[in-house]
């Protein structure tokens, strides 16, 4: 070959001069080439595949021929990465909660932006609107011309909630929540007592399950223990109308044989007196349907409601019950005049409570187990079980008796169940007793046992005694008023009550028996005495009570009394009592649980001859070994508010839950939340005591309290009540407003009267009196049911439990009156009951199992959860339908797009393409061919041969957009 010809063919090949023709491809004559190129789609994806066709000899002096391609420039536009963290924090909020892992693995700073709590806060405020969402989304359906996009918006910055796990961040609350609540939309079986199920039956598990309880009449009363122990989950269930109970298994359905033949049922009102009225309506002394407690620990507790009535107690594990303090009131008072004489013939059990754990029999060295109130204002204590280092008290034995409002019932007893010893010391609220005039007693003292057990004729004798050891306290803005009349005769009976002193009020033996033989002359007041008397006779009013509210200051305890609006001219409300501190109250240098010099004795106001001893200060506590508190202890040291001579008054702060009603809605039901993290003190939340002391955040993922100063829900407890209008409304209970406390949540639903509610930190659940059970979100993520647990019924009773009870077809068969919800919130599990069925629902709580993707196909267009059963209406499903179709659509045009600019046609058939694989793999062999030739040879490469191989280089490309290339028409 010439030397001439060969110094053409390197330059040809030289890499400028390529890159020169490689530009000039498929490039009209006149077109600047930075044009040409950016209007011929695909070339540089061509270019690619065909600039490695010719190879350079081996042995060259030049550059090596290659593709060479070269960085994009940056663009003038704005760049991702050039927002500032609070944008981006905004962009991200929107995320999916399963984006974040990969957005996280883009850079550092995206990590840093997505473990801070900050854009996990925005997307937690906006994914769950709150009540002003829900406000607007009300307005936007009474006036079809408005229409907002409440998702967008965070319309608030605060959200008041319950967190769902001890060491909770907004991180955490975000995805646990948000998966938790799909789980509920979608229903799918839970572990627990699924795979029982479906291995007995033989068939597919089933997410709900519906048995009869064999109980002869309507159930009211609900308790489970979902745990169980080596038994597993154990659900106790009860009517109170006839005093019996039955216990189950609620994953397989089963009912427990122990005490099933029972005879023993309550006689009912109208069977012992056929004329007498309820609730203290008449002259006759007051009646109310027979009441009752379960717990699945210790068995259940019932009361006669009606004049003579008695306490009856059965355990779990026993064949019969038995009545509990029957037989030894009369004969024994006789001879002891400091004990007022209870008339046994007009007084009946008005409220009962039963302990559902161990806290506080436990605390009370097992005194406190049942606690009943009486008709004529008498509160009574029973023993459950025994305690090794207390008394040896038998299982239903009278420990302490009180009486607080003689003649007044009291209507309602509250407890707290997690009682505990930093409790006890710090000398907060423990129990709670309301009567028929509104007046609220709370005790923070504990009862201390007599020191040597006496005869079980002393039993009565012992509990008087021991009901002095510890004070009711009166909430002094509860106190009964007078009814105005024409000469003024009610000034003092109106307002003034008698009741069981305390041991520290120094009383002598005179003044006690005098006290007795008042409280005896109000034992003979009928009802009616105090409806002309008194103001604020109801006998329907509710207590509910937050003894974890507040801090260690012996302080925040909230009590709440709800007028339901049953009596004429009274329309519902609502009243909260929130205890403050003492005013001259310090705290000791090492915390509430040093122990305190006893305070000085006062003598008696009533002119008593117990004189006023001062003893010296002794911080030493010892134990005396017989089960009895020294005298150091809380339970014998006089308290400020409970002696004449205080220093001090505890003072109750008093605000209105506020809500929209009219003179005839009444409340019908309510519930407070009983999940774990609800019912902890703040000094017993680790959340707060967990935290290093130190300001500094260590690094990792940060939690609230760490982050923003802000701990996820504010610790808030929520209190929900409904009425007989079908709607429901929620507060937060904690809520520090000082005269008025605004709903967080009003929910309208389809059920026309409420007659049951549970709340738990993840969703509400309520039911209906058409058997309608839904459960909703309380922070509004959905404006629609999550899930119908229970349909509507029929509204026919069944026909054999008709038969067995002829007086069912008066009453409401199918209305649901009690449910019960797993209190740890992310187990989806709980029980209702409707007649005389039980059902019981679990559903997982656990992620998609790994492999394919899973689309949501039941979501609303905004990417929230949406459920097709019971919803009234299916806008949101359609909506959710039209949305993934046209998404659908959008994809398969971006695919075809794709395909024709990759190789000039749209999408190929099969028959097609597999001829361009033939062909593309023929190519390809050719190709290889010539470069073997090539290399084999040794030879530089003649101009000619140059020549062909550029041909080939430039030959016209299948991408110019105006016909198919060569190979495609051969």
């Amino acid at each position: 070959m010439a030397p001439v010809a060969l110094d053409q063919a390197c330059q040809a090949l030289a890499p400028r001069v390529l890159e020169e023709s490689l530009v000039r491809l498929s490039i009209a004559e006149g077109i600047p080439p930075e044009t040409a190129r950016a209007s011929v789609a695909g070339q540089r994806i061509f270019d690619y595949e065909n600039a490695g066709i010719c190879t350079s000899p081996r042995k060259t002096s030049h550059q090596p021929l290659g593709f060479k391609v070269p960085h994009s420039s940056r663009s003038d536009g704005v760049q991702l990465t050039d927002f500032p963290n609070e944008i981006l924090t905004q962009i991200l909020s929107h995320l999916h909660p399963d984006s974040h892992g990969a957005v996280a693995l883009v850079s550092k700073r995206f990590y840093a932006l997505v473990t801070t709590p900050y854009a996990w806060r925005a997307a937690f405020l906006r994914y769950f609107p709150g009540q002003e969402a829900a406000s607007a989304h009300a307005k936007v359906n009474g006036h079809a011309g408005k229409s907002t996009d409440a998702s967008d918006v965070i319309r608030s910055e605060v959200r008041y909630f319950t967190r769902l796990t001890a060491l909770a961040s907004w991180r955490s609350e975000y995805l646990l929540r948000t998966r938790l609540l799909r789980s509920v939309v979608r229903g799918k079986p839970g572990s627990i007592g699924a795979a029982a199920r479906s291995s007995q039956a033989g068939k597919k598990a089933s997410a709900v399950l519906t048995y009869n309880s064999k109980l002869p009449w309507m159930i009211s009363h609900v308790h489970a223990d979902f745990t169980g122990g080596k038994k597993g989950p154990r659900v106790i269930h009860g009517t109170r109308d006839l005093g019996v109970a039955t216990i189950s298994d609620p994953t397989t359905g089963k009912i427990e044989k122990l005490g099933l033949d029972d005879p023993f049922s309550f006689q009912q009102l109208d069977e012992m007196f056929p004329y007498l009225e309820f609730y203290g309506v008449g002259d006759g002394p007051a009646a109310v349907p027979n009441v009752m407690d379960v717990s699945q620990s210790f068995g259940f507790a019932g009361g006669e409601g009606f004049p003579g009535g008695h306490v009856y107690y059965k355990g779990p594990s026993q064949l019969r019950g038995r009545y509990l303090g029957h037989g030894h009131d009369h004969g024994l008072v006789e001879g002891i005049p400091e004990i007022p004489k209870i008339p046994g013939l007009i007084d009946a059990v008005s409220s009962i409570w039963i302990a559902k754990s161990s806290g506080v029999t436990s605390m009370t060295q097992n005194m406190i187990g049942i606690m009943t109130g009486s008709t004529l204002g008498v509160v009574t204590s029973y023993a459950l079980g025994n305690d090794s280092t207390g008394p040896r008290y038998a299982e239903g034995d009278m420990t302490a008796r009180w009486v607080l409002s003689p003649g007044v019932p009291i209507i309602d007893i509250k407890v707290d169940d997690q009682y505990c010893l930093r409790r006890k010391a710090l000398g907060r609220v423990w129990a709670v007793a309301l009567n028929a005039l509104g007046e609220v007693y709370y005790l923070t003292e504990v009862p201390t046992p007599s020191t040597a057990k006496g005869k079980s004729e002393n039993s009565i004798r012992d509990a008087w005694n021991a009901g002095r050891t510890a004070f009711w306290e009166l909430v002094e803005s509860t106190r009964r008023t007078a009814n105005e009349d024409e000469f003024d005769k009610n000034a003092v009976s109106g307002t003034y009550s008698p009741r069981s002193s305390a041991i520290s009020m120094n009383l002598s033996k005179e003044q006690v028996v005098a006290e007795a033989r008042e409280i005896e002359q109000f034992f003979r007041q009928t009802p009616a005495h105090f409806k002309r008397t008194s103001q604020g006779w109801d006998m329907l009013r509710k207590l509910e009570v937050d003894f974890a509210a507040g801090n260690e200051k012996a302080s925040g305890e909230t009590i709440v009394v709800i007028t339901c609006g049953n009596e004429e001219g009274v329309p519902a409300s609502i009243r909260r009592f929130v205890k403050g501190a003492p005013p001259s109250e310090k705290s000791s240098p090492s915390g509430a649980l040093t122990p305190v010099a006893p305070v000085a004795p006062y003598q008696s106001i009533f002119g008593g001859n117990a004189p006023a001893e001062t003893s010296q200060p002794n911080l030493e506590v010892k134990s005396n070994g017989n089960g009895k508190s020294p005298a150091l202890s809380g339970s014998t040291t006089p308290r400020l508010g409970s002696i004449p001579g205080k220093l001090s008054v505890e003072q109750w702060q008093t605000s209105e839950f506020a809500f929209k009603h009219n003179p005839t809605t009444e409340i019908t039901a309510s519930a407070i939340d009983l999940s774990n993290y609800a019912v902890i003190a703040a000094f017993e939340d680790p959340l707060l005591t967990d935290l290093p002391s130190s300001g500094t955040s260590t690094p990792g993922t940060p939690i609230a309290k760490q982050g923003t100063g802000e701990i996820p829900g504010r610790r808030a407890r929520l209190l929900a009540i409904g009425t007989n209008a079908g709607s429901i409304i929620v507060w937060n209970m904690r809520d520090t407003a000082p005269s008025a406390v605004h709903p967080l949540r009003v929910i309208q639903t389809e059920s026309p009267e409420i007659t049951a509610l549970a709340i738990s930190a993840l969703y509400l659940v309520h039911g209906g009196s058409d058997s309608l059970v839904q459960a909703w979100d309380p922070l509004a993520s959905s404006f629609e049911p999550l899930r119908t647990l229970n349909a509507k019924s029929s509204g026919r009773i069944p026909r054999h439990i008709l038969a067995t009870n002829p007086a069912l077809q008066h009453a409401n068969y199918f209305a649901v009156r009690a449910i019960f919800l797993d209190p740890n919130p992310t187990v989806l599990r709980g029980i209702l009951a409707f007649g005389t069925f039980i059902r019981f629902w679990t559903y997982s709580s656990t992620n998609q199992a790994p492999g394919r993707k899973r689309r949501l196909r039941h979501a609303d267009i905004h990417g929230r959860l949406a459920s097709r059963r019971n919803t009234g209406t299916v806008s949101s499903y359609i909506a959710a339908e039209e949305a993934e179709l046209r998404h659908e659509q959008e994809r398969r045009v971006r695919e075809v797009e794709r395909l024709r600019k990759r190789f000039g046609v749209g999408v190929l058939d099969e028959e097609e393409a597999l001829q361009y694989a033939q062909m593309m793999s023929q190519e390809a062999f050719a190709m290889d061919e010539m470069r073997r030739a090539s290399d084999t040879g040794g030879s530089a490469t003649t101009a000619s041969e140059v020549g062909s191989v550029a041909e080939t280089v430039i030959s016209e490309p299948s991408l110019s957009g105006r016909g198919l290339p060569q190979w495609w028409e051969q």
